[in-house]
């Protein structure tokens, strides 16, 4: 019984595991300090390409490249 328990909840987790991850390919372009925010950022200054947009994507990079 408890065995039963046990191999469901590895399959479980296991499946769970497959639905949500995703592969990364690190290659020598990348950057350690990227995040998810970098990415908003830019994607906000590459809609609106508005100056202050930029200003705002330069300094998190440049904070995120100092850590």
């Amino acid at each position: 019984m408890l065995e039963e328990i046990v191999n469901s909840l590895v399959t479980n987790i296991d499946n769970i595991w497959h639905k949500h991850s995703k592969k990364v390919n690190i290659t020598k372009h990348s950057k350690a300090w990227w995040d998810d925010n970098c990415g908003k950022d830019l994607d906000k200054y590459r809609q609106s390409k508005q100056l202050e947009d930029w200003k705002k994507f330069k300094g998190m990079v440049n904070k995120m490249q100092l850590l």
